[in-house]
């Protein structure tokens, strides 16, 4: 016994469908063409690929039925075939029809999902892609970020000898020790000591100007006059104004 699948329903074939009449398979083959005409449909039974036929239960039921309404009355066989196939053909193509439509529903059900599916392995990917992205671009601002640090750090490095150098340490001024007097004797002994220094400073300047003088008695012929023998003569100072140009 053979049989075929079709729509999760079992198919026979034309030798075991005949079996199940008890008529041969050339009267199957007769019964058949003429349902096929009287329905107007030649398609009406399923085909393997190489166009044999395949029958339901539902077809070898009406098979059946239409075999033994032929017997039991004077119809013809087209007569018979026509008023149980009036009936069972509407069902059958209704069947048919719904069958159709389940099958496109489901179809497109598939293909939905389907589409659903590579929809989301393309938006996961494209996020992963971007995550890459970002990745690599937050490694490359952290580098350069560090390169950018290390820059700064060997510029500070090099501008403190400059400035060292351009900055000598200052010396410490040398403090001078003031003898601040206390009272009028000691002011005295300051001013003789101031008069004896400038008398002393001009003794000097004479004897220099002298010098000078005697020189250019030598070199040239020079006539003294009084004003080469005057001595600039300093203003006296006070006491207190040593320690202003100190």
């Amino acid at each position: 016994m053979t049989s075929n699948k079709h729509d999760f329903e079992e198919l026979a074939t034309p030798s075991v469908a005949a079996k199940e009449l008890g008529i041969s398979v050339a009267t199957l083959r007769k019964y058949s063409l003429i349902v096929e005409k009287v329905t107007g449909n030649s398609d009406y039974y399923e085909r393997t690929k190489q166009k044999a036929r395949l029958y339901r239960k539902q077809d070898i039921s009406d098979l059946d039925a239409f075999q033994q309404l032929s017997k039991k009355s004077n119809l013809t066989l087209q007569e018979a075939a026509r008023q149980i196939y009036a009936v069972s053909d509407k069902k059958t193509e209704d069947k048919k029809r719904a069958e159709k439509e389940k099958s496109q529903a489901i179809a497109t059900d598939l293909m939905d999902t389907q589409e659903v599916v590579k929809l989301l392995n393309t938006l996961q990917q494209t996020i992963a892609n971007q995550n890459q992205a970002i990745d690599s671009l937050q490694k490359q601002l952290t580098r350069v970020e560090k390169q950018n640090q290390e820059l700064l750090e060997k510029q500070k490095e090099l501008a403190a000898p400059a400035d060292q150098a351009e900055k000598p340490a200052l010396a410490a001024p040398e403090e001078k020790n003031v003898e601040i007097p206390q009272t009028r004797e000691e002011e005295r002994e300051i001013e003789s000591e101031n008069e004896d220094e400038d008398e002393d400073q001009v003794h000097d300047e004479i004897i220099t100007k002298a010098k000078e003088n005697a020189k250019k008695r030598a070199t040239a012929n020079v006539h003294r006059t009084l004003e080469d023998m005057q001595i600039p003569m300093k203003r006296k100072k006070h006491w207190w104004q040593r320690f202003l140009n100190s």
